[in-house]
C-alpha cells in the first residue's frame, strides 16, 4: 500500500511540475528519414554499393555463362555414351568422361553458391556499416542544433520504417528520474541481512 501511495504522490508531483514549467521547456523535432535520404553522403553511399554490385552481378554472370558452357559440353559427352556405333571400351570411356565433366558441373555450381552468398553478406554489411556512420553523422548534428536552441527534448517524427535511432533522440539529463522511481520500488524491500560477525 506504501508503495501505491508514494508512486501516485510521485506521478502528481511530476505531472504538476511539468504543468508549471512547460511553457520554459524547448521541445525540436526532426525527420530522421527524411534527413538520411537528403544527405548527400547517402546517394554517394548508395551509388558506390551500386557500383560494387554491378560488378559482383557482372562477375556471377560470367561464372553462370562458363558454368552452361559446362553443362552443353556434358549433354555432348552424354549423348556420346548412347551412340550404338560405340564400342564398350569407348562407351565407358565416354561415361567416365560425362562423370568427370559433371563433377566439374557440381564444383562449378557450389563456386557459384559460394560467391553468391559471399557477395550478398559483404554488401549487406558495408550497407549497414554505411548506414551506421550516416545516422552518427546526423545525430551529432541533430545534438548540435539542440544545444544551440537550448533544447529539453528532440523527437524524430519519422514515419514508416525505423531508420536507427530512437524516438527520443535528446532528453535533458536535469529530467531523469530513474533514482526516484527506484525509491519507490525499493521502498517495501526487506532490510539486508546481518552481517556474520565470524565473516563467513
Amino acid at each position: 500500500m506504501r508503495k501505491i501511495v508514494l508512486s501516485f504522490i510521485l506521478i502528481v508531483s511530476q505531472a504538476l511540475i511539468f504543468n508549471q514549467a512547460s511553457a520554459e521547456y524547448s521541445i525540436i523535432t526532426v525527420d530522421v528519414s527524411r534527413l538520411y535520404e537528403g544527405y548527400y553522403k547517402t546517394k554517394e553511399a548508395t551509388d558506390k554499393l551500386q557500383g560494387r554490385y554491378d560488378t559482383a552481378k557482372a562477375q556471377l554472370d560470367e561464372m553462370m555463362a562458363s558454368g552452361d558452357v559446362e553443362v552443353n559440353a556434358y549433354q555432348t559427352m552424354l549423348e556420346q555414351t548412347q551412340n550404338p556405333a560405340l564400342s564398350d571400351s569407348a562407351r565407358k570411356d565416354a561415361e567416365d568422361d560425362a562423370n568427370l565433366q559433371m563433377e566439374k558441373i557440381r564444383s562449378l555450381q557450389q563456386d557459384v553458391q559460394t560467391f553468391q552468398k559471399s557477395s550478398q553478406n559483404q554488401l549487406a554489411q558495408q550497407q549497414a556499416t554505411q548506414r551506421q556512420f550516416m545516422l552518427e553523422e546526423i545525430k551529432t548534428v541533430i545534438l548540435e542544433i539542440a544545444q544551440d536552441r537550448k533544447a529539453d527534448l528532440v523527437f524524430d517524427i519519422s514515419t514508416g520504417i525505423n531508420v536507427g535511432l530512437p524516438s527520443v533522440i535528446y532528453a535533458n539529463p536535469a529530467w531523469d528520474s530513474t533514482e526516484d522511481v527506484l525509491e519507490v520500488l525499493n521502498a517495501d524491500a526487506p532490510p539486508p541481512p546481518p552481517a556474520d560477525p565470524a565473516g563467513n
